[in-house]
């Protein structure tokens, strides 16, 4: 069972990032994110000063059923909690039951505010769902299986898995895309 719980401490961010920034024409992509407007092939921004320590805890959702299929979920929103899934989710409560957090702040997919909910228990403070927090955007590997995606895109996945910095699929560039995306979260 994989654990669910990254920690990262914050201090003074200083960051360096190598990004392309070459321009893409991009394939018209719709969906509950599009309005938006955070899928950029854009270098991330740089991190807020930190006047104090911080310590941010990270947790994955639980297994759900795209997981358990081998399916490519990436940000779309059809694949809920399995029961296994749950079962994480509350081991991970139990796991962190005795620590303090200030806030939640949670991807708004329900695989994630299902974990986010079962995680945070009757904790008090505020809970904030943030789209910029969703899972990568990945276009048309979503909803396929891993062996399908080898299939039929065998190049872009490739360079999904060996190269990410440089993986494009359908004109977007995923990952450069998901770092710009998650630099705004940061702010």
């Amino acid at each position: 069972q994989r654990c669910l719980i990254s920690r990262i401490h914050l201090k003074q961010a200083v960051t360096r990032h190598h990004v392309s920034t070459k321009a893409v024409a991009t394939t018209t992509w719709q969906d509950a994110f599009t309005e938006l407007g955070d899928r950029k092939d854009a270098p991330p921004l740089p991190l807020p000063h930190i006047s104090a320590p911080k310590t941010v805890t990270i947790v994955r959702h639980g297994q759900s059923t795209w997981n358990a299929e081998g399916r490519i979920q990436g940000s779309s929103d059809l694949a809920p909690l399995t029961d296994k899934g749950r079962k994480q989710a509350q081991a991970t409560h139990d796991m962190l039951e005795g620590e303090s957090f200030d806030a939640l702040f949670f991807s708004p997919l329900k695989r994630a505010a299902e974990t986010a909910a079962a995680v945070w228990g009757g904790r008090s403070g505020p809970q904030t769902p943030d789209p910029g927090l969703r899972e990568i955007d990945l276009y048309s590997f979503q909803g396929h299986t891993k062996d399908e995606v080898k299939s039929r895109w065998p190049v872009e996945r490739t360079t999904w898995t060996t190269r990410p910095q440089d993986f494009e699929l359908d004109g977007h560039a995923p990952v450069r895309e998901l770092w710009y995306r998650a630099s705004l979260v940061w702010q």
